[in-house]
């Protein structure tokens, strides 16, 4: 008997989704992965934002790594680099390969002027800068020289080698300069300063005085006047104070007579031999001398017409009375005193012993000019020469570009140099009468149409 099989009912049902769910519609179920995919995003999103905090970690961390490097080749140390850093000098420093220990120092102390920071490079400690030495770079400048000249004066030379530069003529070839004056830095100082060579040629390259209306105008073998100008407010001298017939502008004429009782309430008596001379009788006295000297040693004892200081109106030649050697004007009372109180009166010795080289005349002790009271002690403080004064702090800029900045401008104003001074003792000035107690006679005085005098006389060879 066959054996039937036995048939299984299978029955297959549909598959349960647990993670899937019908919509409103009835239609099917739609297998959803968003947990899933979710996970995956976030993490790869989180990758990406750390890779790019490691890029930019890197770009700002290797790079100063780098800097930090090349600034220690350089020889800063630490402390140096961070104040590098801080005051955003690390571009400028890396970029031009700068060090000094000068610089570093001036980087660490917060002195630095950012606008010279290659001139720290060329200078010592010792020697160091100030807004003045920031000053004089750009008169420098402002007369023709270049960065690459600058540093190299800056670097051999001290302040008063280099501010007779502003006087001379332009040094296209600074070497010959600098090893002059290195030759003579030991004899050289604020009081004294000469040269073997001659950098300066009288009456080369003139020019119009920059303001004939000013006190402090600067008159000399290179700025002339006009033939046409003259002083305002001419004033006739009192024959206690001058000789007969002189005349200076009104305000020097006021301070001819104070430093004069000035003088005389010390027991010391001078006077002026000659004052205001107009253009046309300087051209007398020019054109008299080269008759009987010659061009080359009459400009070496008189200047050009238009090239006197007499002609502004503010000068004056003293001599002594009272005194047995009064006809060395040098050897008297009248002049110690005088050349050591004049700038209280607002005068200067406008031709001081030992600067020939600078103004370009020989020692005159009895050569005065008056500059008002503030720019004479200021030029007394700064123990320069009227001339460097002048092209230092006084000449209006030929390019405004060369200038310094404001801060350094004010820094350095003239005024500032003006020592403070406490109230002078009241003096007792002697009465006078009618008759003159100081002047020699007239006939004392060196004929100027037809001799040349003697330095130590009464002078009227002088500028």
């Amino acid at each position: 008997m066959t054996r039937k099989k036995k048939r299984r009912l299978r029955i297959r049902l549909p598959k349960l989704n647990l993670n899937t769910s019908a919509d409103s519609s009835g239609t099917a179920p739609v297998r959803k992965h968003k947990r899933k995919r979710r996970r995956f995003r976030l993490k790869k999103e989180a990758y990406m934002v750390l890779a790019g905090i490691a890029a930019i970690l890197a770009l700002i961390f290797i790079p100063r790594a780098i800097d930090n490097s090349n600034l220690k080749k350089l020889g800063y140390d630490k402390a140096t680099i961070k104040n590098i850093r801080e005051q955003k000098l690390t571009k400028t420093i890396l970029s031009n390969e700068w060090y000094s220990n000068y610089l570093a120092q001036a980087i660490n102390d917060g002195t630095l002027n950012k606008d010279y920071t290659e001139l720290y490079t060329v200078v010592t400690p010792q020697r160091g800068l100030n807004d003045t030495d920031f000053l004089l770079y750009g008169r420098l400048k402002d007369k023709g020289y270049s960065d690459k000249q600058l540093l190299n004066l800056y670097n051999k030379l001290r302040f008063t080698d280099l501010t007779p530069l502003l006087v001379f003529d332009y040094q296209s070839d600074e070497s010959a300069y600098i090893a002059d004056a290195q030759a003579h830095m030991s004899d050289n100082d604020a009081d004294h300063f000469e040269l073997d060579g001659t950098y300066y040629t009288p009456y080369e390259n003139t020019r119009a005085v920059d303001d004939p209306s000013s006190l402090s105008m600067l008159v000399n073998k290179t700025y002339y006047l006009d033939e046409s100008y003259v002083p305002d407010n001419l004033t006739g001298l009192s024959n206690l104070y001058a000789a007969p017939d002189r005349e200076l502008a009104g305000v020097a004429a006021e301070a001819l007579a104070e430093w004069c009782n000035g003088g005389r309430a010390n027991d010391v008596y001078f006077y002026a031999t000659s004052a205001y001379r107009p253009y046309e009788a300087q051209e007398e006295l020019y054109e008299g001398y080269i008759k009987s000297m010659g061009q080359e040693q009459t400009d070496a004892v008189s200047a050009r017409p238009g090239f006197s200081e007499h002609q502004t109106g503010y000068t004056v030649d003293l001599a002594a009375t009272h005194e047995d050697n009064a006809a060395d004007f040098s050897e008297t009372r009248a002049y110690r005193w005088a050349n050591e109180h004049c700038w209280e009166y607002g005068w200067l010795l406008r031709y001081p012993d030992g600067k020939t080289s600078i103004t370009n005349y020989e020692y005159e002790s009895w050569h005065y000019r008056y500059v008002g009271k503030d720019v004479a002690a200021a030029v007394h403080a700064s123990g320069l020469t009227f001339d460097e004064f002048y092209m230092l702090y006084l000449k209006p800029w030929d390019n405004e570009s060369n200038m310094p900045s404001e801060a350094i401008l004010a820094s350095t104003d003239y005024t500032k140099l003006i020592p403070a001074q406490t109230a002078p003792e009241e003096e007792t000035v002697p009465e006078t009468t009618g008759e003159p107690e100081s002047p020699a006679p007239a006939e004392t005085e060196a004929p100027e149409e037809t001799e040349v005098p003697e330095a130590s006389a009464s002078p009227e060879t002088n500028g």
